[in-house]
């Protein structure tokens, strides 16, 4: 083991649960997907510019590359559901929660996140995958004759991120369990 690196946690470190520890990992895994999918926004800048560039420029419209936008802004919007579940940067109303203990927001979370967000990815992504198979089942593509194939691609990004939906979904509560648990006052 090179000498940078202790088995144990250095002086004045708090020691992980190994819930904390699961959620952690968790969190990483969430991480490490929205960092390979927000190099699709360059993607998507460069379609919109080709698009507008052809268009405009050469009175050349393509379908496939206003297609390719919707796609991609698709693509963003459902994987970036799992980022803001673990950066805590999703839309909340403050009203009320500002007002509220930590340890009491946290047990909100939990019957919010069991009682709410579980069933609500139960029931999306079963959906999701009977749209997705009935999709590939009959070969659909786009209306549109220039348009894209395999259009169930595209819908399987849905039952994809909501599954990612519930793996952030799962960390932070993970999170917040450990807190209650612990009787920790750290982020939440």
């Amino acid at each position: 083991m090179p000498s940078s690196q202790h088995s144990v946690d250095p002086p004045g470190a708090v020691s992980q649960t190994g819930l904390a520890k699961v959620a952690d990992a968790m969190s990483r895994f969430i991480h490490l997907t929205a960092n390979v999918f927000c190099w699709l926004g360059g993607l998507l800048v460069a379609a919109i510019l080709f698009n507008v560039v052809m268009r405009y420029g050469f009175d050349q419209g393509l379908i496939i590359f206003e297609e390719i936008q919707w796609h991609l802004y698709a693509i963003g919007m459902m994987f970036g559901l799992s980022y803001a579940e673990i950066t805590n940067s999703q839309v909340r109303v403050e009203v009320v929660s500002d007002h509220l203990r930590r340890q009491t927001m946290r047990k909100w979370e939990i019957f919010g996140a069991l009682f709410f967000v579980y069933p609500f990815i139960y029931v999306v992504m079963i959906n999701g995958f009977e749209y997705v198979s009935d999709s590939y089942r009959v070969g659909e593509s786009s209306n549109s004759p220039l348009g894209l194939p395999y259009r169930w691609a595209i819908k399987s990004v849905i039952p994809i991120s909501f599954a990612l939906l519930a793996i952030a979904v799962t960390s932070r509560l993970l999170r917040n369990i450990d807190a209650l648990l612990t009787k920790s006052d750290g982020d939440r």
